[in-house]
């Protein structure tokens, strides 16, 4: 990862609390020119450290009620990664996450309700290869997230 400076960590921040600042309005929170900007933006962007702009979109607006996380136990025999990499094209995850300690493999998971949840546990999450055990936590509510 390249070292990143103070103007870098400036603009990162601006672009975290909002992705769809223009350059021009970097400019006036980071004491930078517009062209100064765009080209701290693109290296950030070729170096990995701006992986893509997202939108966020309340999960209720697109038939996603339920939320939680599950954690996942492999079995021995299989890597966590091939844990992961299964796990992380099923239907309703949107989140995969290796793990140390108890649990090999942490995914989020979201579903219309209980009934698609459950359905999405035994057809996609526990039938897959080299899952042994799961334990699922359901989101309450959010207080914060990035």
């Amino acid at each position: 990862m390249p070292e990143l400076d103070d103007l870098d960590r400036q603009i990162i921040a601006a672009l975290r609390e909002n992705a769809r600042l223009s350059n021009l309005e970097l400019a006036t929170l980071v004491p930078l020119s517009h062209s100064a900007i765009s080209r701290r933006v693109r290296r950030l962007e070729a170096d990995g450290v701006l992986l893509g702009y997202h939108a966020r979109v309340a999960p209720a607006a697109i038939g996603a009620g339920l939320r939680a996380f599950v954690a996942v136990q492999r079995q021995p025999t299989t890597p966590a990664i091939d844990v992961t990499r299964a796990l992380a094209t099923r239907e309703g995850v949107v989140g995969a996450w290796i793990l140390s300690g108890e649990f090999d493999v942490m995914i989020e998971l979201v579903a219309r309700d209980m009934p698609h949840y459950s359905a999405i546990m035994l057809e996609q999450v526990q039938t897959a290869p080299g899952v042994a055990a799961t334990r699922s936590m359901f989101v309450l509510s959010s207080v914060r997230e990035r």
